[in-house]
């Protein structure tokens, strides 16, 4: 492929993602505010740029993970500054669905032509090829990039207009809350029934039951090991529950099920837990229910 890729943004996510596309033999340049994110790169042949213009002016297609708006709204006001059009800008970020809308129609002031496609996946399943990808915009630049979006992704969807990459995120993310809490129920109530932990997941994992949040975090429930992913879990968690909360009040949905696994994610925190992987939210429910197992700590 002869496309070059920019990634600005070379934290968990990006970092990631730039990996990847290095080991798919992709040409990746690539900036970050931190110099650390960027030497993390070194060995698989990043090719560091000084400035978000100097990714912007060499690269064909300009992916974005960036953790808050305004440092996307930033981003985008020095990609505009470049004059590139039809430069796509693949914009991975997870933010509201007006955010989105918002940015693309700012990069397209300079004819840039942006792709909502928020990430679907922790980190760690990012890093192992286990993420999906929605993607919403143009359907002729996400067929131009699809092999972009191959390398990083084990699939990728494109789901229609901007603005719908994030509200199918949306639908994820709520499912992806609600499986981790009633994991972490299900782990409780086998206890109490008295299984051991490790029997519940190798059974559950392979019954009618089993979800991907089951089979990864039920692994970490079963271990007590929540070491994995942990340090901003819990943080982008409360970003994400803001923004499908605030979009089912838009659009006037139920969520009975998700606002009952927010109260529990809100007693793991309460209980100190936050700096865990989101999968700690079983030892809180544990600690209620009177169940005293030993975390795994460094």
């Amino acid at each position: 492929m002869s496309l070059i890729v920019g990634v600005i943004g070379l934290g968990p996510m990006g970092g990631n993602v730039a990996g990847l596309l290095l080991k798919k033999q992709l040409k990746v340049i690539g900036f970050d505010l931190d110099p650390k994110c960027i030497e993390a790169l070194d060995d698989l042949g990043l090719e560091a740029m000084g400035s978000v213009a100097e990714v912007s002016e060499k690269a064909d297609v300009v992916i974005l993970s960036l953790p808050v708006i305004g440092a996307v709204n930033s981003v985008a006001d020095e990609l505009n500054q470049t004059d590139k059009p039809g430069q796509i800008v693949i914009e991975c970020s997870t933010l509201t669905v007006q955010q989105k809308i918002d940015v693309a129609a700012k990069l397209k002031e300079s004819g840039k032509n942006m792709l909502d496609a928020p990430i679907s996946a922790t980190p760690p399943m990012l890093a192992k090829g286990m993420a999906s990808c929605h993607i919403g915009g143009d359907k002729a630049a996400y067929e131009e990039c699809a092999a972009i979006f191959d390398g990083f992704t084990a699939s990728n969807f494109y789901v229609g207009e901007v603005g719908d990459g994030s509200r199918m995120k949306i639908l994820a993310n709520y499912l992806v809350h609600v499986h981790n809490a009633a994991a972490a129920e299900c782990f409780t109530l086998g206890q109490k029934a008295g299984f051991d932990p490790k029997l519940i997941y190798s059974v559950i994992k392979e019954s009618a039951g089993a979800s991907k949040m089951f089979d990864i975090r039920g692994k970490m429930m079963s271990e007590s090991d929540y070491r994995e992913g942990g340090g901003t879990m819990f943080e982008v968690y409360k970003k994400d529950a803001s923004i499908i909360t605030s979009y089912a009040a838009e659009v006037q949905a139920p969520i009975d099920l998700y606002v009952s696994a927010w109260q529990k994610f809100n007693s793991a925190m309460a209980q100190g837990l936050g700096h865990l992987d989101t999968s700690a939210v079983c030892k809180a429910i544990e600690t209620a229910a009177g169940i005293d197992r030993d975390l795994v700590e460094d």
